[in-house]
């Protein structure tokens, strides 16, 4: 299956920039690549548009809504205008493609340190092209999965906090606990949506 699912039916536009708003959209705020959110970088403005196939080679699609993605800034340099020879595509060597297929599963491999290991061709190719071993990628993928468990380690309070509620004695330890439940339940929301959990 694929990471991302193209939601948006936009009506075409002469300039590909018009498409922003859509494509933020169909990629929920995040990288087609590294996967990391608007939020983790600083805004929107760190992402830029990438041109899956690239324009110097297919300047037909450079208008092409399925070929435009979501992208942030270093990713999409990173990526540029490379793309692979005929020879190397025959051979299995191309990028992944996140709107056809989800490569952290079926190309990359995530380690409990963080690297990324290669499972594919493809994923060899996707991840030395992008550069998705970057130290400030490894580094972010250690902190998202720590959050990932901390939101686990969050979900069983709020269960717990959730029994107690039914059972607290008095209107006061109610109100206390319904504050509390609600301040965890803005922690997960906020780190589900910071690191994309």
């Amino acid at each position: 299956m694929s990471q991302f699912i193209r939601r948006e039916s936009p009506p075409h536009q002469e300039d590909y920039r018009q498409y922003r708003p859509f494509l933020r959209r169909d990629f929920r705020f995040v990288c087609a690549y590294c996967e990391r959110t608007e939020f983790v970088l600083g805004g929107e403005e760190f992402f830029e548009i990438d041109h899956f196939r690239p324009v110097k080679m297919f300047p037909e699609q450079q208008k092409h809504y399925p070929n435009l993605y979501y992208s942030c800034g270093r990713c999409n340099r990173h990526k540029g205008s490379t793309w692979p020879s005929e020879g190397l595509m025959e051979r299995g060597f191309r990028f992944a493609d996140p709107c056809r297929e989800d490569m952290y599963s079926e190309h990359l491999e995530e380690t409990q340190n963080g690297v990324l290991r290669v499972r594919t061709l493809t994923g060899e190719y996707t991840c030395a092209h992008i550069r998705l071993n970057r130290p400030d990628l490894v580094a972010w993928r250690q902190i998202k999965r720590q959050n990932a468990a901390d939101v686990l380690t969050l979900e069983a309070i709020v269960k717990e906090l959730e029994l107690a509620l039914k059972a607290a004695p008095g209107p006061d330890l109610r109100n206390d606990l319904q504050q509390r439940l609600a301040a965890l339940r803005s922690t997960i929301a906020r780190l589900r949506q910071q690191y994309s959990i």
